[in-house]
């Protein structure tokens, strides 16, 4: 099986609207090859590109007759694993992924431990700001969301209608890992944790 090849099976596994760069296939061939691997593939419409060097496998709706794009998040993640940076969403694009701001904001903000970056991903403007990597906490991307969301809200605003929508919106094992991650945080925001902890086991009950 060629290097090209090689790389189409392993697209053809990782499913449609899940985005990619040629640094997710160093273990199969160089960067260059890969590059050209995907160029081609992008030039045949098998790969769709979301920014120069992030492609998507389009998921196709078959209602509007017209290809879904991945979303920015995945665009975002895709870049941050090619340069090996930490990134979270922040302020309201971190309010909207956990559900407690159902406005998809326009620019969309994410802390990083990479340089200040922008890009344009379709409709929305992504920012990617620096932070020092202990800003970021050495914990999952989900809390470091979490994080992120609560201190947009501030302390003052975080009461029982946002404990118990995080409960709704966050798998149990969310929340364990959130609690467990929390130890050590400000301890407001490990409060809260607790508080969402509780909240997520008694809906459960």
């Amino acid at each position: 099986m060629t290097e090209a090849e090689s790389i189409a099976k392993r697209i053809e596994g990782i499913g449609v609207g899940r985005a990619f760069t040629a640094s997710d296939f160093s273990d199969i061939a160089g960067r260059r090859n890969t590059a050209n691997a995907l160029g081609r593939m992008h030039a045949k419409g098998e790969l769709a590109r979301a920014i120069r060097g992030v492609y998507y496998v389009p998921e196709r709706s078959a209602l509007m007759g017209t290809e879904v794009p991945a979303s920015a998040d995945e665009v975002v993640c895709a870049i941050a694993r090619a340069n090996k940076w930490i990134v979270a969403p922040s302020g309201d694009t971190a309010l909207n992924a956990l559900g407690l701001d159902t406005q998809v904001p326009a620019k969309l903000v994410y802390v990083s431990s990479g340089p200040y970056k922008r890009y344009g991903y379709g409709d929305y403007e992504i920012e990617l700001r620096h932070r020092a990597n202990r800003d970021l906490l050495d914990c999952s991307q989900t809390t470091c969301t979490i994080v992120q969301a609560l201190k947009a809200l501030g302390r003052e605003n975080v009461g029982d209608k946002e404990i118990g929508m995080l409960a709704r919106n966050l798998t149990e094992e969310q929340v364990d890992a959130f609690l467990e991650e929390s130890a050590g945080l400000t301890s407001w925001v490990a409060d809260a944790a607790k508080k969402v902890w509780r909240a997520k086991y008694e809906q459960n009950r």
